[in-house]
This record gives C-alpha cells, structure tokens and sequence, in this order.
C-alpha cells in the first residue's frame, strides 16, 4: 500500500511539472497567468495525502487537524503553528469554502496569509517560511517543493512503520477501514 502511495504522488509530482512547464510558464503574464484555480486543486489533494498518510500513522481518521498537524510535525518539519496556518488554510477553509482564506490570530491580532508558488519563483530557501510584518505572518509555500516533502515524509515513515508493531497494526486498521466504506442512505 505504501508503494501505491509513493507512486501516486511521484506521478502527482510529474504531472505537475508537465503544467506547470506546458501551461504555466508559457503563459506567464497573460490573462491565464499562473493558473491560480489549478494550483489550488493541486494544493487540495497533495493535503489530501498528508490527511491520508496521517490517517494510517495513527490508524483511523479521528482528530483530524491535530492528527495532520501531527504527522507534519513529525515526518515533514517541527513548526507547529506553520504546519498549522497551512492545514488551516490549504485543507479546511480551501476544501470547504472553495478559497484560501486569511487567518485573524486573536492572542496576536496579526493575519496569517500565504503566497504560493508552483515552484521556481519561490527559491527553496523560501519555502515554508513566514515573511513578517507588523499585522501579518505570511506563510510561503511551493507547490512541488511541498511534494517533495510528503515523498520524503512518506519514506520516513515507512521506514518507521516496518520497525514498529504499534505503527504496522496502525497501518492495517485503517486499511481495512478504506476497504470497507459502506453507502448511507442520506435523505436532505
């Protein structure tokens, strides 16, 4: 099953190369410049591997922003509150109201915001880091370079799953839990 995963998001990354290189660049600067829509569904299902992997790390799909922060903390980088802002941000208010939206921190009174970048434009030293200002964190992130993450988060945690029982009984839980999905009839 791990395999599957890294396949899925080795062909995730190199089709993101493939648009971002065949329509992105070329279109730079023009009316369809930077594809912000198809950057965002990509940034909505590479948050959906962390919410899967996350899910197999502890075994069901409970808690689930603390179990992504979690897992982003461990597998990915230890910076609590920037893995935070970017599940806030980039799975719950993106999935649920069809944007990005900014953050109030109440205890700061400063917005967190973003800027996203597919990749290049974004130098890698960059990438998940805050720019700061007076009334704003500003959390920036490039879409292939957080790929590149989750491939190496995903082989961490392989490499802790063959050595844990608890991890390996995790594992299976909430593979049997995705095979068994059932239909409910919900009437509105």
């Amino acid at each position: 099953m791990v395999d599957d995963i890294k396949k899925q998001i080795h062909r995730l990354e190199r089709e993101i190369l493939e648009v971002y290189e065949k329509l992105v660049l070329p279109t730079w600067g023009k009316e369809m410049h930077g594809f912000p829509q198809t950057l965002y569904g990509y940034m909505m299902e590479v948050f959906s591997y962390i919410d899967l992997m996350s899910a197999y790390w502890k075994g069901n799909e409970n808690d689930q922003t603390k179990r992504m922060i979690g897992f982003m903390n461990k597998y990915i980088r230890d910076a609590t509150e920037k893995n935070s802002v970017s599940v806030q941000v980039w799975r719950h208010k993106l999935m649920h109201t069809a944007n990005p939206r900014i953050l109030k921190n109440n205890d700061t009174n400063k917005q967190y915001q973003w800027l996203l970048h597919w990749y290049e434009h974004l130098p890698i030293e960059q990438h998940f880091t805050f720019s700061e200002t007076t009334d704003r964190k500003i959390l920036n992130i490039g879409l292939v370079y957080l790929v590149r993450d989750i491939e190496g988060a995903l082989s961490r945690y392989e490499e802790n799953l063959s050595n844990s029982q608890e991890l390996e009984n995790n594992f299976k839980s909430h593979s049997s839990k995705l095979e068994a999905y059932e239909y409910r009839d919900i009437a509105p």
